[in-house]
């Protein structure tokens, strides 16, 4: 468990990058990453608000970040847990990607040059398929505009996107054989 007050401090001092249903995230002063303080919470104490998440349980909210490494070379790392006002939060680390985020019509030609298949062509639902292997294809969901960066290079990158399975241990199962759980 990170200490309160460090991780508050760290997160105030950092530069807020932006504000997404589940999480905030800051880029610390100096570092080539960006912190994502994730709270798992459904729903909103003071206004007995219940939230969607793309994510509802923590371990899927864990496990997409496995999977988006696995499939989309990314680099997300559990930096650690903390607690504000005694709900756990988890922080998580992800390395900074200079680009801007594309159309929704130059988003789905990236991907899909990328091997990516958009679910409903000509629609913009923001689901698309990727290859498991012999996971079978898995369904990539939330992405959307904001969701993608387009580097100098011309690769688009998924940032904060999510996996969709049909029940738990259909997800568990994508992981092993993927070789992400034992």
């Amino acid at each position: 468990m990170l200490e309160t007050a460090a991780v508050r401090q760290l997160l105030d001092e950092a530069l807020f990058v932006g504000q997404g249903m589940e999480h905030r995230v800051v880029a610390p002063h100096g570092s080539a990453c960006v912190l994502k303080d994730y709270d798992p919470r459904l729903i909103d104490l003071e206004t007995f608000e219940v939230f969607y998440k793309p994510a509802e349980q923590l371990f899927d909210y864990l496990t997409d970040h496995l999977l988006a490494n696995h499939f989309f070379g990314d680099d997300i790392r559990l930096y650690g847990f903390h607690l504000v006002e005694s709900h756990l939060h988890v922080l998580l680390s992800q390395p900074f990607i200079a680009g801007c985020h594309p159309d929704w019509e130059e988003m789905v030609a990236r991907l899909e040059n990328q091997g990516l298949m958009h679910e409903r062509q000509g629609s913009q639902m923001s689901r698309f398929w990727v290859d498991g292997g012999e996971a079978g294809r898995i369904l990539v969901t939330d992405v959307h505009e904001d969701n993608v960066i387009v580097t100098s290079s011309g690769a688009a990158h998924p940032i904060d996107v999510h996996f969709s399975f049909r029940s738990r241990d259909a997800r568990l199962l994508a992981l092993q054989k993927l070789g992400l759980w034992p």
